[in-house]
């Protein structure tokens, strides 16, 4: 299986506003090969084989533009309260999506006519242009701006056992 997914999102500047993120998929019966046909306990012996990149935008919306506030607080001028505006979040025009790849590989075997099943998976993934607010200088009049920054990884292992010990009729 191939897939190729393509996304918009409102929440970054028009040149960034498209993500495409790719997957693809393999799995292999092995059961199928004439090597275990005859294993009358095997229903099924496979192998998986997974990679894709997903993408994140989970930011309010147009957060890469610069936005304007008001306030009326201040001088009085003929006795009316005068509103002003001012710049309430720095642009950034270089803002994108949050990007993760993964990659799984997992045997998954069943048993037994399927009484028993039994998957072992293994999984990657690394996370990059993470969606942070960092701090900036004090002397810009904000005290942080919506960045891409960091990376993060996570790997690991899982197992998953399941029987079927008691069948009603």
């Amino acid at each position: 299986t191939f897939t190729g997914r393509c996304d918009a999102s409102s929440s970054f500047a028009a040149n960034n506003k498209w993500g495409f993120f790719p997957s693809g998929a393999f799995k292999w019966n092995m059961k199928q090969e004439n090597f275990l046909k005859r294993a009358k306990d095997i229903d099924e012996l496979s192998l998986r084989l997974s990679a894709g990149l997903t993408g994140n935008d989970a930011i309010s919306t147009y957060r890469s533009l610069e936005a304007y506030s008001s306030t009326t607080g201040g001088y009085l001028f003929d006795g009316t309260q005068s509103a002003a505006y001012y710049i309430s979040r720095v642009e950034n025009p270089d803002l994108t999506w949050e990007t993760t790849d993964q990659f799984n590989l997992a045997l998954e075997t069943a048993m037994f006519n399927n009484r028993l099943s039994v998957t072992l998976e293994g999984y990657m993934s690394k996370t990059k242009d993470l969606l942070l607010n960092v701090s900036t200088m004090n002397t810009t009049g904000f005290s942080s701006r919506l960045s891409n920054l960091g990376l993060t990884s996570n790997m690991g292992a899982e197992l998953s056992i399941e029987s079927r010990n008691i069948e009603r009729s």
